[in-house]
C-alpha cells in the first residue's frame, strides 16, 4: 500500500498479466456478463448489411449524415455498440472490484448512465479539440504549425487517459470527480497508456489478421461494390463484435487494476472500498 500522498508506481508487466488472466482465465464469467450486449451489438452489426445485400431491402431512409458517407444504419450500429459495450464494461468492472458476486447483484442503471456520460464527455471533448487543431494545421502548410498540431493532438488525447479512473469508480458506485481522477493517476498516466497498448494491441492485431484472412478468402476484388458474397457480413460482424468485447474486457481489467492500486489501496481512500483478489 502506498504511503499517504505518495502515488503508487503501478508495474506495467503485472498489469498485463492480470488483464489476460482476468479475461481469458474467467471466460465463463466473461460470456455470462457479455452474452446479451454482445448479441444486441452483433445484430446491429450484421442485420443492415444482410437486409440490404441478401434480402433485397433498400437502405434505410436518408439523413444529413449520408453526405459524408455515414449512413443511418451505421449511426444505429454505433449507438447500439456504445450502449452495449458500456453496459458490459460496467458489469466487468463490478466483477473485478466489488465483493464476490457484485458483478451480478450490484446496482447497474446509475453506474451505467454515469459511465455513458463520462464516455461522451471525455472522448467528444478530446475529439472536438483535436478536430479544431487539425483544421488549424491544414490551413497553414508551415512544418512548424504541423509539428505543433501533432504535439497538441497527442497531448489532448492524453486527457481521457489521465481522467480514466472515473470509469471504474463510476461502475463501483463510488464516483470520482474528474479532478480527483486526474490527481489519483499522478505519476502513472504513462504507465496506464503503456499498459493499455501492451494489453489491447495484440488482440487488435490478431482480429485484424483474421479479418484480412476473411477478406482474402472471399476474393472481394471479384465483386462489384454493391454486390457482396453471402456470409461476408455475418463473418465480419462476428469477428469485429467479439474482438470489440474482448478488447473492452482487457481495457476494463487494466483500469480496474490501476483503480485498485491508486485509489482503493492508494493515497485517495474511499471509505469501505473493497477489491477482491484474482479469482
Amino acid at each position: 500500500m502506498a504511503r499517504a500522498g505518495v502515488p503508487a508506481k503501478v508495474p506495467v508487466a503485472e498489469v498485463a498479466l492480470y488483464a489476460y488472466r482476468a479475461v481469458f482465465g474467467r471466460l465463463s464469467l466473461f460470456f455470462d456478463l457479455a452474452w446479451l450486449p454482445l448479441l444486441l451489438t452483433l445484430l446491429a452489426t450484421i442485420l443492415p448489411g444482410y437486409l440490404r445485400y441478401y434480402a433485397g431491402i433498400a437502405r434505410l431512409p436518408s439523413w444529413p449524415g449520408d453526405a459524408v458517407g455515414l449512413g443511418i444504419d451505421t449511426l444505429i450500429e454505433a449507438i447500439i455498440g456504445l450502449l452495449c459495450l458500456n453496459a458490459f464494461a460496467v458489469r466487468w468492472h463490478q466483477s473485478l472490484l466489488l465483493p464476490r458476486g457484485g458483478g451480478q447483484s450490484g446496482a447497474f442503471l446509475g453506474p451505467w448512465l454515469r459511465f455513458l456520460a463520462y464516455t461522451l464527455l471525455l472522448y467528444l471533448l478530446a475529439a472536438s479539440f483535436v478536430t479544431g487543431i487539425l483544421f488549424l494545421g491544414a490551413a497553414d502548410a508551415s512544418p512548424l504549425v504541423a509539428a505543433l498540431a501533432s504535439v497538441a493532438v497527442i497531448a489532448l488525447w492524453l486527457i481521457p487517459v489521465r481522467c480514466a479512473l472515473v470509469f471504474p469508480a463510476a461502475a463501483c458506485g463510488r464516483p470520482l470527480s474528474l479532478l480527483a481522477a486526474w490527481r489519483a493517476l499522478r505519476g502513472n498516466a504513462w504507465r496506464l497508456l503503456a499498459s493499455g497498448v501492451l494489453v489491447c494491441l495484440p488482440a487488435v492485431f490478431i482480429a485484424a489478421l483474421i479479418l484480412s484472412g476473411v477478406f482474402a478468402g472471399f476474393h472481394l476484388e471479384r465483386f462489384r461494390g454493391d454486390v457482396l458474397p453471402p456470409g461476408f457480413f455475418v463473418l465480419r460482424g462476428i469477428i469485429e463484435t467479439c474482438a470489440n468485447f474482448v478488447v473492452m474486457g482487457l481495457g476494463a481489467s487494466v483500469l480496474a487494476f490501476f483503480y485498485r492500486r491508486t485509489v482503493v489501496d492508494g493515497p485517495i481512500q474511499l471509505g469501505g472500498a473493497t477489491a477482491p483478489g484474482n479469482e
